[in-house]
């Protein structure tokens, strides 16, 4: 299993890639990567993601969680930590919550029908209008968070010993 990466780079030696793919399962056991660099360490497993909204229908951040935990849910408050930064928690409650997470292909077949291009470019145009504003800025745009709950998961206590 493949996912795709939090942070948007490019290759130098292939400026058209444009994306950073990470291993996170092999064989069904969950892989983590090593590395001196904490912000580049990844969390074991197959993920999924939910786009979290505000009271005014503007997405405020996208929360990644492990493929088996439960699904965040309307009104419930969660406790979430920037990545790479472990000791900076913050409580958010989701007015709207958005599964973002759509597989269509499995074990080499397609599984779910393939949208037309049609389709995808409109979702994509009706995501970036819902943005706020100050995210969709050409200049200096506010940086959209994708944050790791990390208070439902069990591995955190080993990395944050004092809890949140």
């Amino acid at each position: 299993v493949i996912g795709v990466g939090t942070n948007l780079v490019t290759c130098p030696l292939q400026p058209s890639l444009g994306c950073v793919y990470k291993l996170v399962e092999v064989n069904a056991s969950p892989c983590l990567k090593l590395t001196e660099d904490e912000e580049k360490m990844t969390i074991p497993g197959t993920k999924t993601i939910y786009r979290l909204y505000d009271a005014d229908g503007h997405p405020f951040m996208d929360l990644m969680a492990l493929e088996e935990e439960p699904s965040p849910s309307v009104g419930q408050e969660l406790v979430v930590h920037v990545l790479g930064q472990l000791g900076e928690a913050r409580t958010v409650t989701p007015i709207t919550v958005e599964r973002l997470h759509q597989t269509y292909f499995r074990n080499g077949q397609v599984c779910e029908p393939l949208p037309s291009l049609l389709e995808v470019r409109k979702h994509a145009q009706e995501s970036l209008r819902q943005l706020h504003p100050a995210h969709r800025q050409l200049h200096k745009p506010q940086p959209y968070p994708v944050r790791p709950p990390f208070s439902r998961h069990g591995w955190h206590t080993d990395r944050n010993p004092g809890g949140l």
